[in-house]
């Protein structure tokens, strides 16, 4: 049990938590009260209040694969799970848990890489939608961390969305969105700014610098990356990671990075990126809330 309340947090980011010094259970106990509203870390009480002042939910998505020969496997979902958790500091909003799972076939030759098949994906966030939505949730943000969720996301929404439309009786459907945290206009800026053409399509510096500034005790040393640019013909033809088989994509990938220069990730920059990441999700968070 000991070293169990060492580790109670170690799924959210020190760097906002502050609880990289935390030895034992009390004081972690007391650096709860830090987090706004984590939905897991909260009671059926607690989120019966929270309905009561708002209907949303922000739901950080991402993906556990291979991120090139110095990212770590989960960046794709700690980058969404580290802003949402930064967010939750800074206003009532409620934060559900990661789903860090998602499709990643194409890069099952590397050692490590979990993937969904797009159909889970789709039963998993439906299932994961109307059970909310059936305790008065009505608005669900999905912040985004990995290309390959964004279709499966997407089929997942219509579903929900058909189920209401066939309903018998007049009842409004929740509403959904996904948004890559990349895609948020002054981040895109930034991030292009920092790394240019080397910023590539994945296994990028931008997100290799805000996993090592969550998790700067698991930064990886790497020098002389091979960079081979990619057309933006090639970045638009694969966008949504739609990618061919697993063979192929190694043999044509070989360290994992596509496009990209991840030596060049800093977690300065990565402190960068989140900040200004967080502040553009929670203006798109709020008008996501006011839309009729």
């Amino acid at each position: 049990m000991k070293n169990f309340c060492k580790n109670t947090f170690f799924d959210f980011p020190k760097n906002f938590l502050r609880i990289s010094s935390i030895n034992h259970c009390p004081k972690a106990i007391k650096n709860t009260s830090k987090l706004k509203m984590q939905l897991h870390l909260s009671t059926w009480k607690e989120i019966e209040e929270y309905l009561l002042r708002s209907r949303g939910i922000i739901i950080p998505i991402g993906s556990t694969e291979q991120h090139g020969p110095n990212g770590l496997i989960g960046t794709d979902s700690i980058c969404p799970t580290a802003i949402a958790g930064k967010a939750s500091l800074e206003i009532d909003i409620l934060v559900g848990p990661s789903l860090t799972l998602g499709p990643a076939q194409f890069n099952l030759k590397f050692p490590g890489t979990i993937s969904l098949r797009p159909s889970t994906l789709i039963s998993i966030i439906e299932d994961y939608v109307l059970s909310l939505a059936s305790q008065g949730f009505e608005r669900f943000y999905f912040l985004n961390g990995h290309g390959g969720n964004i279709a499966a996301a997407r089929a997942a929404f219509q579903e929900i969305y058909t189920k209401y439309s066939l309903k018998a009786e007049e009842s409004s459907s929740p509403r959904c969105r996904i948004m890559s945290w990349w895609e948020y206009p002054k981040t895109n800026s930034l991030r292009l700014s920092m790394y240019g053409e080397k910023e590539g399509m994945h296994a990028t510096p931008s997100e290799v610098a805000m996993a090592q500034y969550v998790y700067p005790e698991h930064i990886k040393e790497v020098r002389n990356v091979e960079w081979k640019p990619v057309s933006s013909e090639y970045i638009n033809s694969h966008k949504g990671d739609d990618h061919f088989d697993a063979e192929q994509h190694r043999s044509s990938h070989p360290e994992g990075n596509i496009g990209s220069d991840p030596s060049l990730a800093k977690p300065e920059e990565g402190q960068q990126l989140l900040e200004t990441a967080v502040a553009e999700m929670l203006e798109d968070y709020k008008k996501f809330l006011d839309e009729e």
